[in-house]
């Protein structure tokens, strides 16, 4: 099986005119596999405060005459943290399983992109800084998620100094841009967070862009994703 693009489409977006099905997964998995540790922290925040609000809902008990109203509301916290944590673990499982057709806004998917990834490239020496504002259209969440990050760490990946990666975006009637723009630093050094998987490539962004129709362009340290607005949902 192979996912195949016009040899017009391919000079345009600086992909390959085919890339195997065997390819792409192994794309996914390796964007999959670096965010692995920034997804795990995601999906345990919530639950953090919970052990805390233990303590003080067992010092309370503890009393010779417990205040129940407020022992009661220590309790609806722990159940909204409880909540939270359910609400966060489903949200990230679409990482892993897509559900087909969800859309989003580009302000919205670019920054839970940032959010997810900002700290790790941060200890490693890169500085993310998002310029995307409000935009009135919305385009697939999962493109935007893959390419997107995938970009995000074959940029830095490539880098042997600290940098700044900017993005923009900007939108039209059937498309909305998606610019990265890198800008070594002169002073720092890189601090490779190292889990023992493989860097990312320009391949692994290419194949992923082709399979998710994202047009693709590079310019020396810029980077530019073209993502198709998605039709306005029907009510």
């Amino acid at each position: 099986m192979t996912v195949q693009e016009t040899p017009q489409a391919a000079m345009m977006s600086a992909v390959p005119l085919k890339v195997s099905a065997q390819q792409v997964e192994a794309a996914r998995y390796a964007v999959l596999r670096r965010l692995a540790p920034c997804l795990r922290h995601h999906m345990v925040r919530p639950l953090q405060p919970i052990g805390l609000i233990y303590g003080v809902m067992h010092h309370k008990l503890s009393a010779a005459q417990p205040d129940l109203p407020s022992v009661r509301e220590e309790a609806e916290k722990i159940n909204e943290f409880a909540k939270a944590a359910l609400e966060e673990c489903m949200d990230m499982g679409t990482w892993l399983a897509p559900e087909p057709d969800v859309v989003t806004d580009v302000e919205s998917g670019v920054r839970e992109c940032v959010g997810l990834m900002a700290t790790m490239l941060h200890f490693c020496g890169f500085r993310l800084v998002n310029e995307v504002e409000e935009l009135p259209a919305q385009v697939l969440r999962d493109p935007l998620r893959m390419v997107l990050s995938a970009a995000l760490f074959e940029l830095t990946d490539a880098m042997d100094q600290p940098a700044t990666v900017t993005i923009h975006a900007q939108a039209r009637p059937s498309e909305v841009t998606v610019t990265l723009q890198v800008d070594p630093l002169s002073e720092g050094q890189l601090d490779r967070y190292d889990d023992g998987y493989r860097k990312l490539v320009w391949a692994d962004v290419q194949a992923l862009a082709l399979s998710e129709r994202v047009g693709l362009s590079r310019q020396g340290c810029q980077v530019s994703l073209r993502f198709a607005v998605a039709p306005a949902p029907v009510h």
